[in-house]
């Protein structure tokens, strides 16, 4: 599949669906979406009217730990220029601009949740199936019809390598299994055919994201054709290359959530790009900078609000300029504590009562009209 053309898609997440709705479902041809193109040598999303962009918001807009109200921070954003939410857009904003979906935790390996809220399941079990098929049924539902989806993702920065930050990996959960289940048996058969000692987990790492992308993968091309899909959210200390490549059938973009520091890791996007040869969304970044007393927890925090918005203004202008990135999300719209029981406190782009940060807001207001000046006009001919 070229990136050149409006990519249809998959879409994702979990389900009640209503039962009167099925055999409705698998041409939804009522939807204008949000498609890629390539003009001019770049990769552009294109919105509903044919208007390429670069998507650029704020992430986590439902935060249950934040509070605020949502017309103003519509308002705020708009003001600012940002054309886009990122994921965590809460129901009441989905007609507003457009989004990203998502479901954090189909499955809940997320490294950062802690080796015991990580919960790996037999993706080889039939039952095990029909929930993660249920998962993206009922998000697909929830979204297929609203034109301002930029795409889905599924499961947010999943344990996936045999060393991981939460201490538990896949392999292990499956091979652990008792007897009789489905997975125990798929890697009994495994070892059956398999050579050697180098490798031996890796490899079944491979089929067990092989199994997880294609139940998930089609379902969501089932409930949902029309949308682009990003599929499962990588860190860098996430990627396992050959779990990316399982994925790679099943989505129109990557979604990456780089560490949250100044220097744009461009070496590095590109080697994503050149393993996947998909176009890359930014899904969850910021510029953490100093701010009194508060226990601000993340890498290299910079000096003041004002430092900060000069970085984050040169990264997103280095991500302008590379012509596989497609857009750029802030991680958190106001300061929140950590979730999952962690200390600190998540810094957010908005200060207490939605003001401004000094230095931040004017930098990113200024790097928004940067971002109009270099979108074209046109959206070319994608059919």
């Amino acid at each position: 599949m070229k990136l050149i053309l409006p990519i249809l898609t998959l879409s994702a997440l979990f389900a009640l669906a209503l039962k009167g709705e099925e055999k409705k479902i698998a041409t939804n041809k009522e939807v204008k979406s949000i498609s890629l193109a390539e003009i001019g040598g770049r990769t552009w999303l294109i919105d509903s009217s044919g208007k390429p962009f670069f998507a650029h918001g704020i992430t986590h807009l439902s935060n249950n730990r934040a509070k605020f109200d949502l017309a103003k921070i519509s308002k705020a954003c708009k003001e600012l220029g940002f054309n886009a939410y990122g994921y965590g857009c809460p129901p009441a904003l989905r007609s507003d601009m457009p989004y990203v979906e998502s479901w954090n935790h189909l499955v809940p390996i997320s490294y950062y949740r802690g080796k015991n809220a990580v919960k790996f399941v037999d993706v080889f079990d039939p039952k095990a199936q029909t929930r993660l098929e249920a998962g993206v049924k009922a998000n697909c539902f929830r979204s297929r019809k609203n034109p301002n989806v930029i795409g889905y993702c599924w499961t947010d920065l999943g344990s996936w390598p045999l060393k991981n930050l939460s201490g538990k990996n896949w392999v292990d959960y499956i091979r652990n299994l008792p007897e009789g289940a489905p997975g125990k048996q798929a890697y009994r058969k495994f070892l059956g055919t398999w050579k050697g000692d180098n490798g031996r987990d890796l490899a079944f790492l491979r089929l067990i994201a092989r199994e997880y992308f294609r139940v998930v993968g089609e379902a969501q091309r089932k409930y949902d054709p029309d949308h682009l899909v990003f599929g499962d959210r990588f860190a860098f200390n996430t990627i396992v290359p050959e779990v990316l490549e399982e994925m790679l059938p099943y989505v129109d973009g990557i979604a990456i959530q780089p560490p949250f520091w100044g220097q744009f890791p461009k070496k590095k996007f590109d080697e994503i790009h050149k393993l996947t040869g998909k176009p890359i969304l930014l899904c969850d970044f910021a510029i953490r900078f100093k701010d009194g007393d508060k226990d601000i927890r993340s890498w290299n925090l910079a000096a003041d609000s004002i430092a900060a918005g000069k970085a984050y203004a040169e990264y997103v202008k280095a991500a302008l300029n590379t012509d596989y990135i497609v857009g750029v999300f802030w991680c958190n719209p106001v300061d929140t504590p950590k979730g999952f029981g962690k200390p600190g406190v998540k810094q957010g782009f908005f200060a207490e009562g939605l003001t401004e940060r000094p230095g931040l807001h004017q930098a990113v207001k200024k790097l928004n009209v940067y971002r109009e000046e270099m979108t074209p006009k046109r959206g070319g001919n994608l059919n």
